[in-house]
C-alpha cells in the first residue's frame, strides 16, 4: 500500500484501538491481524495519524507509549463505521438491480 487518504487511515487507526490502550506497534500488528484484505498504514502513515489524531483529541496518550481513544473519538468512530456501513449498503442494493 503506498497512499491512503487521511480519513481511512484515521478511520482505520481508530478502530483499530476500539476499547483497548495499544502502542503503535500493537496497533499495527492488531492491524496486520484482523484487517484482512483491507491496506494497512505504513509505519509513518500510522505514527502520522496517531499524532493528528490527539492533537484533535480524539485519542490520548496514556503510560507514555500507549493511546487510547478519547469519548470523542469513539463516537467519531462509531460514527464513520456507520456511514461506512450504510455507503456498502447502497452499493449492495445498486449492484443488484
Amino acid at each position: 500500500m503506498s497512499t491512503m487518504d487521511r480519513e481511512r487511515v484515521d478511520t482505520l487507526v481508530l478502530a483499530g484501538l476500539g476499547s483497548t490502550a495499544r502502542t503503535g506497534e500493537e496497533l499495527l500488528d492488531h492491524l496486520a491481524r484482523t484487517a484482512r484484505r483491507t491496506p494497512r498504514p505504513s509505519v509513518r502513515q500510522l505514527w502520522t495519524s496517531l499524532h493528528r489524531l490527539e492533537r484533535n483529541r480524539l485519542v490520548r496518550r496514556i503510560a507514555g507509549r500507549r493511546f487510547r481513544l478519547t469519548d470523542t473519538g469513539e463516537r467519531v468512530v462509531r460514527a464513520r463505521v456507520a456511514a461506512i456501513k450504510a455507503y456498502g449498503d447502497a452499493l449492495d442494493l445498486v449492484t443488484a438491480s
